[in-house]
């Protein structure tokens, strides 16, 4: 049954990240394909959501946490409406900025601010606890049975907890 389980698992954790890569895949389409505007700050905004959705949905900061904001523990729905607006909303005001921009100043202005964003999040210790990321983000669909990934290889232990 732990052999089930482990592949079962793995197969909705696999699910999950190919739709999220799918919808990412998506957006770029519309806007590339259908529109002929390269944007590359796809990936700027993506952060911007998923740091958000961190924020709002982690546990509070621990004890020795004291620089950091955040971990206001509101269930995963909220965060992901509130990664939605906030995306949504610097999408919006950079959209102002550089829609006018022809043909290849807009790929460079996106990489730029794509960039941007990526520096801030990763020397912003306050905010995204530097490169090392946003720990402990609980998990929206919770396993009735615990059981890792590697539960599934008879004869070795399991390493997840």
């Amino acid at each position: 049954m732990d052999t089930f389980i482990g592949i079962l698992n793995y197969l909705v954790f696999f699910a999950i990240t190919a739709g999220i890569y799918a919808v990412l895949c998506l957006g770029l389409n519309i806007q590339w394909g259908y529109t002929g505007l390269f944007n590359i700050g796809i990936a700027g905004f993506y952060a911007v959501g998923a740091y958000t959705s961190a924020l709002l949905s982690g546990p509070p900061p621990g004890p020795l946490d004291w620089r950091t904001v955040g971990g206001f523990q509101l269930p995963w729905v909220v965060g992901l409406l509130g990664a939605i607006i906030a995306s949504g909303i610097i999408a919006f005001f950079i959209g102002l900025l550089t829609l006018r921009l022809k043909e290849d100043y807009l790929a460079i202005a996106t990489i730029g601010i794509a960039e941007v964003i990526r520096l801030i999040l990763k020397n912003e210790g306050w905010l995204s606890n530097t490169v090392w990321g946003i720990k402990h983000i609980p998990s929206p669909l919770h396993q009735p049975i615990k059981a890792g990934v590697s539960s599934f290889l008879k004869g070795h232990p399991q390493l997840s907890p």
